[in-house]
């Protein structure tokens, strides 16, 4: 690998070594390479963004000299193990110097030993055809890391109830909607639609801040239940939805019935005297059969299982294989 290290570089005019000087010490990591990603010349910023050791071999690799988590000692060259996770640098470079393109703004991600541990960075890649003799590729690395993650929070806090913590209702149908094509259902799931019960008395009773206490504690008692992999979020109101995926009606509605007493004993240690119970209306899709109605056809029928248990008496659920009751007997 030549002329990695700035201390073994010759100059042969002042203005040379000011323009190794600037390259060396950019903010900006920069990085010459060959059509095989042999690194031809680094910068500081770019060994310390990996976190790497100068390498004196001829020949290395990109991978190889920024410790790519995919390189070992079977796999000396980019792109050629079976493992790769195709970072993007590979086509960036072959765009380059195959079809003298310029590559701008590119945002790569790039998995890294660091020491004994993984290190993941995003970068911002830029790219152009060194003015040479030489086919190489001059690369140009920044950091946008953080950015990443900051646009990755920002973007799951608005997919949330704000509230209580669960899917809000734009980001529950796009969910609904999707779980024909995602592929994580197998055979089928169960949508619950729950309302709470006489709601109205709990807030004219106790205040606004206690029925979103009250919310806040079904969420927090749900998610205790349920798998990462189902779906909860808040529909409206009072109202919120479940979507377990593979999971029959029977087990759901038992899912139900232990948060529903587990919140309702939880009130009553809390000595609230409007009993806090709800109710839900549940049906199955099975995917297999072909047919998957459109979610505004899904959530009306589920809504009317939920009318139906309102109907019969409250803190209970209703479906097509007929009647939960939520409530303890001596309450």
């Amino acid at each position: 690998m030549k002329d990695l290290n700035p201390i073994n570089n010759s100059f042969t005019s002042e203005e040379e070594s000011y323009n190794l000087n600037f390259f060396q010490n950019s903010k900006i990591g920069q990085v010459i390479v060959n059509e095989n990603l042999c690194v031809i010349s680094a910068n500081n910023r770019m060994f310390q963004y990996f976190h790497a050791k100068f390498q004196k071999e001829e020949s290395v690799t990109f991978g190889r000299a920024f410790n790519c988590i995919q390189i070992s000692g079977n796999c000396l060259e980019c792109g050629k193990s079976e493992k790769c996770n195709k970072c993007g640098i590979q086509d960036a470079v072959r765009s380059i110097l195959l079809n003298n393109t310029v590559v701008q703004d590119k945002v790569i991600q790039y998995t890294f030993r660091n020491g004994q541990n993984h290190a993941v960075k995003w970068f911002q890649l830029n790219g152009i055809c060194t003015c040479s003799d030489k086919n190489y590729a001059n690369l140009e690395f920044t950091d946008v890391t953080v950015l990443k993650k900051q646009i990755k929070q920002l973007k799951h806090s608005l997919t949330l109830d704000s509230a209580t913590g669960t899917l809000n209702k734009q980001s529950l149908i796009e969910e609904i909607q999707q779980l024909q094509d995602s592929g994580l259902v197998q055979g089928g799931f169960t949508i619950c639609m729950i309302d709470f019960d006489d709601f109205k008395s709990i807030n004219d009773q106790y205040g606004h801040l206690m029925g979103d206490r009250v919310l806040k504690v079904f969420s927090d008692i749900a998610r205790k239940y349920i798998r990462q992999e189902d779906i909860l979020g808040r529909y409206g109101g009072e109202e919120f939805i479940f979507v377990f995926k593979d999971i029959d009606q029977n087990r759901s509605l038992l899912i139900l019935k232990q948060i529903h007493r587990e919140l309702e004993d939880y009130f009553i240690g809390q000595k609230v005297a409007v009993p806090v119970t709800f109710s839900a209306g549940a049906i199955y899709v099975e995917l297999s059969s072909g047919f998957f109605p459109q979610y505004a056809e899904l959530l009306d029928n589920v809504d009317r299982m939920l009318y139906r248990a309102k109907k019969q008496g409250k803190s209970r659920a209703m479906s097509n294989v007929g009647e939960v009751e939520f409530k303890r007997p001596h309450i």
